[in-house]
């Protein structure tokens, strides 16, 4: 599926936030800490839109990496991002040593894993002791007049905006379809710690439809 949506993936992502998902990705990066000169894993990476923003902050001197499993996803990032390094890997067995990076990160990709506690995990493992990782994730609509209007969005707006530019219906009806199976920002932050983050930190974006879960060992 994300092989297919690859091509108009940031275009359709743009238009279905109305510009405002460049700002979660600045702000996700932010609470990374990340420092000039220091490294970075952007997990279920896409095409790389985060992974850009890491490598703006690490500067020439860092090394930000982009993994994704998505082949023309990663073909998009390489394009996009020419000076960023992208690999090909399994989120849930992540092909890099125990603190390699100051800092891991995936947005809006936990939900699809498999196993989200493994996924953590591993994001922890690869961070060094004093690193920290980040997830940029969508949460299910808040109770209220905001969480209804964003419900009905999701199941109406969603699929035909995104079906109509992506050319992929059944993609982005996947995507409304789940609308129900998303954590609240409370469950996100739940699995973290089951994970084994330790000072964990969430924030809210978008009326609270949009979290920030960030923690270190």
């Amino acid at each position: 599926m994300f092989d297919r949506i690859a091509r108009r993936y940031d275009l359709v992502n743009t238009v279905l936030s109305a510009g405002t998902d460049g700002g979660w990705r600045r702000r996700a990066a932010r609470a990374t800490g990340l420092k000039p000169g220091g490294s970075a894993l952007d997990v279920a990476c896409g095409s790389g839109k985060l992974t850009a923003q890491l490598a703006r902050i690490a500067g020439p001197s860092g090394r930000v990496v982009g993994l994704d499993f998505s082949p023309r996803m990663l073909e998009v990032a390489r394009h996009e991002h020419p000076g960023v390094e992208f690999t090909d890997g399994d989120a849930l067995n992540l092909p890099f040593d125990q603190a390699t990076f100051d800092a891991s990160t995936i947005a809006f990709g936990l939900r699809n894993l498999a196993d989200p506690v493994r996924g953590l995990r591993e994001m922890l493992r690869v961070v060094k002791p004093e690193g920290r990782a980040v997830v940029l994730e969508f949460v299910r609509p808040p109770r209220g007049p905001i969480g209804a209007a964003y419900r009905v969005y999701l199941k109406t707006l969603l699929p035909a905006i995104g079906g109509a530019l992506s050319g992929e219906p059944a993609a982005y009806r996947y995507l409304s379809d789940t609308v129900d199976s998303y954590r609240t920002a409370e469950e996100l932050e739940a699995l973290a710690i089951a994970a084994g983050w330790a000072s964990v930190h969430r924030s809210g974006l978008a009326a609270g439809t949009v979290s920030i879960v960030a923690g270190g060992r």
